[in-house]
């Protein structure tokens, strides 16, 4: 039988993946290096009561936009470094960026979206289909509570590591 895991214990390993990405942006020679960890702990200070104020869809539309995708693709840019966890110099100053916290707390979010309920078919690499798989499927209301703990532990990593200021 498979051990569950928390919800606290998935924040903490994909955390480990955004604290990597954070070291590697620190290794940068480049002046105003933490622009991505002073982000995404902003986006996790914000997040949870955003959920609750305005709902999942809009707030996944409302990260997603803020990444600027479609103009600069820092969401693809990290897509690519989850998957290769290593970027190139350029890459990583790309996401050395607001939108480069904005795009780690958009992927944190559908990754645990997507855990919590297997039964619908959503994939972290393409928002737009999340946003249009979670739109039908009758789980709006639920979901912003389902998130709360590991949103939770994942804000209180983020305060812990990232510098506020």
């Amino acid at each position: 039988m498979q051990k569950s895991i928390s919800p606290e214990e998935r924040a903490v390993n994909d955390f480990k993946l955004v604290y990597k990405l954070f070291q590697d942006i620190l290794r940068l020679p480049d002046k105003g290096r933490e622009e991505f960890g002073k982000s995404f702990r902003a986006r996790s200070r914000e997040c949870p009561s955003l959920l609750y104020e305005v709902g999942i869809i809009s707030t996944i539309s409302f990260m997603y936009a803020k990444t600027k995708d479609a103009e600069k693709q820092t969401y693809t840019v990290f897509i690519n470094f989850i998957k290769q966890a290593q970027a190139t110099s350029e890459n990583l100053k790309k996401l050395n960026s607001t939108e480069g916290g904005y795009a780690a707390y958009l992927y944190l979010i559908l990754s645990e979206i997507k855990r919590l309920v297997p039964k619908i078919n959503i994939d972290p690499s393409s928002p737009l289909s999340c946003i249009e798989v979670l739109t039908g499927s009758g789980l709006l209301a639920i979901l912003p509570s389902l998130l709360m703990p590991y949103l939770l532990e994942v804000k209180r990593l983020a305060e812990a590591v990232f510098p506020s200021e």
